[in-house]
């Protein structure tokens, strides 16, 4: 009777746990530079709740797949590492001056000393 409690108690904590772990993603995945990340952490979580579920039915075989594809994710998720593409964009200019570019002296600032006429 005390063994079913705990069980009862453990797998309510744990899928209580993944499912906050699940939200914490999709909370990253409504961001556009931690997008990537975001998914891959929501796909780790979601083997958790079926272990959890395996915890709370008391099932071994639902708990045993359950933890199992939570671990592969979980070397996925540690080993995907940087992604291929940058998540964020630099915009503006860069550092240094470009080849070919036309610095701002006083002839082309407006009011400046070399007006152009035509």
């Amino acid at each position: 009777m005390m063994v079913g409690f705990i069980l009862t108690v453990i797998g309510t904590l744990l899928l209580l746990v993944s499912l906050a772990g699940i939200a914490f993603g999709a909370f990253m995945a409504a961001d556009s530079t931690t997008r990537e990340a975001g998914r891959l952490f929501v796909i780790w979580w979601v083997p958790a709740v079926a272990a959890a579920s395996g915890v709370l039915m008391r099932d071994v075989v639902t708990f045993t797949v359950g933890f199992l594809c939570f671990l592969v994710a979980g070397a996925v998720f540690t080993l995907d590492g940087e992604s291929k593409r940058p998540s964020v964009k630099r915009r503006g200019a860069r550092s240094g001056a470009d080849e070919g570019s036309e610095d701002t002296t006083k002839e082309n600032k407006p009011g400046g000393y070399g007006k152009a006429t035509s």
